[in-house]
């Protein structure tokens, strides 16, 4: 069983990525789902290769 403070951590870091992703098309439900499924490094990655939306 994983220790609470890296799931709090893990989570907290996929909460920023969503705030990254809320000017993009996936939005900040999409980049957070997204972020905990894949991690939030690729999904940042990911957006900072996107164009945001217009």
């Amino acid at each position: 069983m994983m220790h609470p403070v890296v799931v709090i951590t893990y989570l907290g870091l996929c909460a920023i990525v969503g705030l990254f992703g809320r000017d993009r098309a996936l939005g900040f439900g999409g980049a957070f789902v997204f972020a905990i499924i894949l991690t939030p490094l690729i999904v940042a990655i990911m957006l900072l290769l996107t164009q945001p939306k217009h």
